[in-house]
C-alpha cells in the first residue's frame, strides 16, 4: 500500500510539474510499476490542478518576481493570439501540446472565462491522458511480452 502511495504521488508531481507534464508522467509512472487506470488517474490530475490553481490565484503568483517573470514569457507566446481568436476549441486541442501551464497563463491572459478554461482543459488533459496511457500500455505489451 504505502508502495503504491509513493509511485501515485510521483505520478501526481511528474503531471503538476512544468516541462514534464503528462505526457512523460504517465509513461514513467507505469515504467516505475503504477497500473495504466493510476498512471493516467494520478498524472492527469496532477496536470490538471495547474489549471485551476493559475486561474484562482493569478494575481497573487504574479506577484512573486520569479513567477511572474515567467507567466509574462508564456503570455508573449505565439499561442496566446490563437487561445484569444478560437478559445475553448484551439484548448481542447493545445493543452497538451502546449502545456496545462501555457494554456493556463494565456487563457487567464487574454481574459478567457474561467469555466471555460477549466472545462476544457480537463476535457483536453482527460482525453489526451486515456490516448497515451492505453498507447503506452499497448506498447509495453507488444515490446516485452
Amino acid at each position: 500500500m504505502l508502495e503504491y502511495i509513493w509511485l501515485s504521488l510521483a505520478a501526481w508531481f511528474m503531471g503538476f510539474f512544468p516541462f514534464l507534464e503528462i505526457y512523460l508522467a504517465i509513461p514513467a509512472a507505469m515504467a516505475m510499476g503504477l497500473d495504466v487506470v493510476s498512471a493516467i488517474l494520478w498524472s492527469s490530475f496532477g496536470n490538471f490542478l495547474a489549471i485551476p490553481i493559475i486561474v484562482l490565484f493569478y494575481d497573487q503568483l504574479s506577484k512573486i518576481k520569479k513567477i511572474n517573470k515567467y507567466f509574462i514569457k508564456l503570455s508573449q507566446s505565439k499561442f496566446s493570439h490563437r487561445i484569444s481568436k478560437n478559445g475553448f476549441t484551439f484548448i481542447l486541442i493545445a493543452t497538451p501540446v502546449v502545456g496545462a501551464w501555457a494554456v493556463a497563463v494565456i487563457g487567464k491572459f487574454v481574459g478567457m472565462e474561467k469555466g471555460k478554461l477549466i472545462v476544457s482543459s480537463a476535457i483536453s488533459i482527460g482525453l489526451y491522458g486515456v490516448i497515451l496511457g492505453v498507447l503506452t500500455e499497448l506498447g509495453i505489451n507488444t515490446f516485452f511480452s
